[in-house]
């Protein structure tokens, strides 16, 4: 009986894991305004750089390192669209806030699974 239930805790929380972090692949361009605080994930040969405030004009993406604020013009980066592989829009927090609150309520589901389950003998 435990073993069913805790099959099923686990796989819900790789579920929440993977389904609720948020990122989603985006092409980037001018026409499509991104808010300033939208966190980007730029791939460029195999690495990412998370940036916000992040502008498309012609063929390079102007945006702040996520680590600094966005008003900070001196922290500006310029990135060519040219060498830009891939990105993803999301929100970093959210996975954090994910990774630490899903296994807590996993161990707290497996409590109370068995705790019913040994008040059940």
């Amino acid at each position: 009986m435990r073993r069913p239930m805790v099959r099923a805790l686990t796989a819900l929380a790789a579920v929440l894991l993977v389904r609720c972090a948020g990122w989603r692949r985006a092409n980037l361009s001018a026409t499509a305004p991104i808010p300033p605080r939208q966190q980007v994930q730029v791939w460029q040969g195999g690495t990412s750089r998370l940036v916000h405030a992040a502008v498309v004009r012609g063929d390079t993406l102007y945006a702040v390192p996520f680590t600094q604020a966005p008003s900070c013009d001196s922290c500006r980066v310029t990135i060519p669209l040219s060498q830009v592989d891939s990105t993803r829009l999301g929100n970093l927090e959210r996975a954090g806030l994910l990774v630490v609150v899903v296994p807590i309520l996993a161990l707290l589901g497996l409590g109370v699974a068995f705790a019913i389950g040994y008040g059940a003998d």
